[in-house]
């Protein structure tokens, strides 16, 4: 997958130097490939532990992923994923409601977290005098959580406004939305990571800490650590603080529990067409179709064919509808958004003003099926391939980015190492490839076209 969204090639190798504990890990399998140097131990509670040397500046990123996220809610709990990550930022049992925050801020670094429909992460970019203590509080936040009831309240109305901020009153995130539910109805991914707004209204603390209890467990986690410490150092500290905690005994039952009784199966009925009303004084618009999961070989080729149909101002889409003689659209843009379970390709963009929204359909459609032969050239390709490398590599030219980087292909492959398999398909990217992909998942009877505008009755999904 293309990771969210050098040639730094010498640097990156300064970068992944270290010694490897574990001899897998620590051969060269080709010269001539990228080969980041990782060590990687799983401890004896469960945690998964990578970790990089990097003695360029005498500072460390740590990422905390946890194996927990929006696909894991049950009926009547969505958002308690995301609600949760907020509550850890809280009050726990060996100290005070923000000293985590306050403790970063002091020391001159930053931290933040972030909750996904498939994972919730944490991360910490601080001095490495700081790294024994930053672990600490990172034990501290997996196992000794205080759910105050009058923070608990205190947090739910932060939820909400945050809901409304980014979904009641943002036409985008009404569309993103709107998109999720018609897309992947009937599955986890069917809405938005922040729930719906009278399951965080009724959301219990009891079953807040029971979701706590059930997840947060050293070995539902991952780990990743890149800075200026050395190898034995690391593991040293990471073991006498992380290391302590006691592993969940019936984590697989409770996840096991939870799969068999759902399905990543859409219902949805396309193709489909919504109007929406919403505050966009001109529609804005999402056109989208069902796509493979992360690490499929035709997700890569349509993560090019993403970037060439919808990726500035000189993509095929753009083009076509933006730059041309007769301007139908605002702007526009492509994506192709992989799940560790399904995944979606989306095509979004706002019309101008007067503009038909029934006539701009049915030419967007027809665009795109002209674009399977005209868009899709060796030029377009190979340019789109020069981008994807750059950018892949550029996001490991950091601590934090390579930390994410690395905790991001554990994740969802299971491997770190996945990342020379991905580099290769994408270095051996076709014309035909993407033609391919083109012609197989842009089908206009598996579509979903949703449009939000003013001057659209007030219904509902």
């Amino acid at each position: 997958m293309i990771l969210k969204k050098i040639m730094l090639i010498i640097s990156l190798v300064t970068l992944t130097t270290s010694c490897a504990l574990n001899s897998k890990d620590s051969q060269m399998e080709n010269k001539d490939a990228l080969d980041i140097r990782v060590e990687k131990r799983t401890l004896s509670n469960g945690l998964k532990v990578l970790f990089v040397k990097n003695p360029e500046l005498p500072i460390f990123s740590l990422y905390t992923f946890y194996d927990v996220g929006g696909r894991f809610e049950g009926e009547g709990t969505t958002g308690a994923t995301h609600f949760l990550e907020h509550m850890l930022f809280r009050k726990t049992k060996n100290y005070p409601s923000g000293y985590f925050s306050k403790f970063v801020d002091d020391h001159g670094g930053s931290s933040n977290a972030y909750t996904t429909f498939d994972n919730t992460v944490y991360y910490e970019k601080l001095p490495i005098t700081n790294l024994k203590k930053t672990l600490a509080l990172e034990a501290e936040r997996m196992s000794n959580l205080v759910l105050d009831p009058e923070e608990f309240e205190k947090e739910r109305g932060a939820v909400l406004e945050e809901r409304k901020m980014r979904y009641e009153n943002s036409p985008r995130g009404q569309m993103y939305s709107s998109m999720m539910k018609v897309m992947f109805k009937g599955t986890p991914y069917g809405g938005s990571v922040i729930g719906e707004k009278e399951d965080v209204i009724n959301l219990s603390r009891e079953k807040m800490l029971n979701f706590y209890k059930d997840f947060y467990a050293p070995n539902n986690a991952t780990v990743v650590l890149v800075g200026d410490v050395d190898s034995d150092d690391a593991f040293d500290m990471i073991e006498s603080t992380l290391g302590k905690l006691k592993k969940n005994d019936k984590l697989n039952e409770i996840k096991e529990s939870y799969s068999s009784k759902i399905s990543y199966k859409s219902k949805a009925k396309l193709p489909k067409v919504v109007g929406l009303n919403g505050q966009s004084p001109t529609p804005i618009f999402s056109l989208s179709f069902p796509a493979p999961k992360v690490g499929e070989e035709d997700g890569y080729a349509l993560d090019f064919l993403a970037s060439i149909l919808g990726d500035g101002v000189s993509s095929y889409l753009y083009q076509d509808f933006v730059t041309s003689r007769r301007p139908k659209l605002q702007m526009i843009y492509a994506g192709n958004y992989t799940l560790k379970n399904a995944g979606v390709f989306f095509i979004q963009g706002q019309l101008l003003d007067k503009v038909s929204l029934r006539r701009f359909r049915r030419s967007l459609f027809r665009s795109l099926k002209r674009s399977c032969d005209r868009a899709i050239t060796e030029r377009s390709v190979k340019k789109t391939q020069n981008n994807v490398l750059l950018g892949y590599y550029r996001e490991m030219a950091t601590n934090s980015g390579l930390a994410s980087f690395l905790g991001q292909n554990e994740f969802f492959y299971g491997d770190y190492r996945t990342y020379k398999k991905e580099l290769e398909i994408y270095e051996n990217m076709t014309v035909q490839k993407v033609k391919d992909a083109c012609r197989k998942y842009l089908d206009p009877k598996k579509s979903a076209f949703i449009s939000i505008w003013k001057k659209h009755k007030r219904t509902s999904l």
